[in-house]
């Protein structure tokens, strides 16, 4: 039985979601948590990584079990009564013995959240950002980041990865509430990427940088010549599609 689950967690005490030898991680607890709900070794496949900090609002896993005495649609239920308090399972359902989380999806959707008032509350959840935000002009330079490039400036030298095409199908800007919120939409994403982004935009916001600039970052093709990376706080993978 192949099994889809759809999770959020709150990554502010996780090592990223990946499991790795030492450090919390939330695929580490999720995989515990099936271990014990099922009375045998499980292993989940999620639909990319997020880096230590990084927070979801619903991320894509699949994982296998020979048989199940829960019904598939009710295995959230039961598993919500084993996984801690900041990974919370929203649903569950049988799917085809070839779907893949990771290999499938065809967009992942981040979220980062800024905002200009003090709120020790939400210190976990939105960058506090003591200046006013140009939406417009950033949402003009945002078009410098559609269609397929090569992100190799905007993401971790230390990324483990083949090539550094990226196919952005969606960058805007726009309020919520009291929050300035970034969205971006794209086939796949490189490490750190959607916060060395946002930290490019900042300083487009600050007029330290202008489009010209931006435009012979993406050609440098050199981490070394973008802004560093900013907190993850604020920053949520919030849907995939598939």
């Amino acid at each position: 039985m192949n099994i889809i689950l759809k999770i959020q967690y709150d990554g502010s005490e996780f090592f990223g979601s990946q499991i790795q030898p030492h450090g919390r991680t939330v695929q580490g607890e999720l995989q515990s948590a099936l271990s014990k709900l099922f009375s045998h070794t499980v292993s989940a496949v999620f639909s990319g990584r997020t880096d230590s900090g990084v927070h979801a609002r619903e991320q894509t896993v699949n994982f296998r079990v020979p048989s199940s005495p829960i019904p598939p649609d009710k295995i959230s239920y039961p598993l919500n009564g084993i996984l801690p308090n900041d990974i919370y399972a929203i649903s569950s359902k049988l799917t085809d013995d070839d779907f893949n989380a990771r290999f499938n999806a065809k967009n992942r959707t981040y979220r980062y959240f800024m905002r200009r008032t003090h709120d020790i509350f939400r210190n976990k959840y939105s960058l506090f950002y003591p200046y006013d935000i140009d939406i417009r002009k950033l949402n003009e330079a945002a078009e410098l980041f559609i269609g397929k490039k090569n992100f190799q400036s905007f993401c971790s030298m230390h990324s483990e990865v083949n090539n550094y095409i990226c196919d952005v199908n969606s960058l805007n800007f726009f309020r919520q509430e009291d929050e300035v919120v970034m969205e971006i939409s794209s086939d796949r994403f490189l490490q750190n990427m959607v916060r060395i982004i946002v930290s490019v935009f900042l300083e487009l916001n600050s007029g330290k940088i202008d489009k010209p600039a931006i435009a012979r970052i993406f050609d440098k093709k050199d981490r070394r010549h973008s802004p560093k990376t900013i907190s993850p706080r604020g920053l949520f993978l919030w849907r995939v599609d598939y």
